[in-house]
């Protein structure tokens, strides 16, 4: 993504609403605050309210649950997006992801409109109280038109401070907007900003840092965790139990030895301290199953009980195929 002389995005579509900006007043820009719309879904819903709307509002950049990113006015001109300040200014605040009702950031200069030094990304969140998660595309469109802009405009790629960098709007408004933008990447994108891998959370998933939680609710940790954030994941291929240890984590390849597994809805992934994690070659597993099924069918009703109990038993406690 590029930004031309005047701050337009040549990712972004365009929607008309420089009524609602102005001029920077010879300032530079320093920061870029992330927002949360709280309501709407659409990217062009949101920019078309800010060119037609009553509201004195706007902001640079739009990016909706379906990756579309829509950009109203250049970056050359101050968006009506930040301010006023509100809260007790407070020094040494550090990186958190909303105010605490109370504080805001200290170097925000009440002299000053913060929408001179800064610009504005709002990310569209149909709850009211900005507690949707960012989709899967969403964030891949959020990270990149942030990278676009840092390098653009030279705001340093780190949670902000009075020298520059980036946050969201509870930074100057700590009262009225202390939960904006709501849930955010924040870590993935400072990873992402510094030459880390992106981790994608799968659309309508959620993750607290340390659990990846489906739609069903059921929980992924630990390694599974890293590769589905760290892989392109299907958004529908949801867990279907948790992680269990097993003795062996395939019958059909003993030598993998014992480990952890975890069934999909198409895939499972598995872990041993030797290969780590990995992803299980479920059509030899089933073929494996589905072998040990025509054997366990073959023997006779009663003079091999033991060894029908004995199948039987490896069948319900070992193998792990939907």
């Amino acid at each position: 993504m590029q930004f031309d002389n005047n701050g337009w995005l040549d990712a972004a579509q365009e929607v008309d609403y420089l009524n609602k900006s102005e001029s920077r007043e010879g300032n530079t820009i320093k920061y870029l605050i992330l927002h949360g719309t709280a309501g709407g879904a659409s990217a062009q819903g949101i920019a078309n309210y800010f060119a037609t709307g009553t509201e004195q509002a706007s902001a640079h950049i739009i990016i909706d649950q379906q990756g579309t990113i829509v950009q109203g006015c250049p970056l050359s001109l101050a968006a009506w997006a930040n301010g006023p300040i509100d809260g007790t200014p407070a020094d040494n605040l550090g990186f958190r992801t909303e105010s605490d009702g109370v504080h805001c950031d200290s170097w925000w200069d009440p002299n000053l409109n913060p929408n001179y030094i800064t610009v504005s990304i709002e990310h569209c969140k149909a709850s009211i109280d900005n507690s949707d998660q960012l989709t899967s595309v969403q964030q891949a469109a959020s990270f990149a038109v942030v990278s676009a802009i840092c390098d653009t405009y030279g705001i340093p790629k780190r949670f902000a401070d009075s020298a520059g960098g980036i946050t969201g709007h509870f930074s100057m408004s700590a009262i009225n907007r202390q939960h904006c933008p709501g849930p955010y990447p924040w870590q993935e994108l400072f990873d992402y900003l510094n030459g880390g891998d992106t981790p994608m959370i799968p659309a309508n998933w959620t993750d607290d840092g340390t659990t990846l939680t489906a739609p069903n609710k059921i929980p992924v940790t630990l390694g599974f965790r890293d590769h589905v954030l760290n892989s392109s994941w299907d958004s529908n291929n949801w867990p279907l139990e948790p992680a269990q240890h097993l003795d062996l984590v395939e019958q059909s390849n003993p030598s993998l030895g014992s480990g952890q597994v975890q069934t999909f809805r198409w895939k499972r992934l598995e872990y041993t301290s030797a290969a780590g994690v990995f992803e299980g070659w479920l059509g030899q597993e089933l073929l494996w199953n589905e072998r040990q099924v025509d054997q366990l069918q073959a023997l006779p009703a009663v003079s091999n009980v033991l060894a029908v109990n004995k199948l039987a038993a490896q069948i319900v406690q070992k193998t792990q195929v939907q």
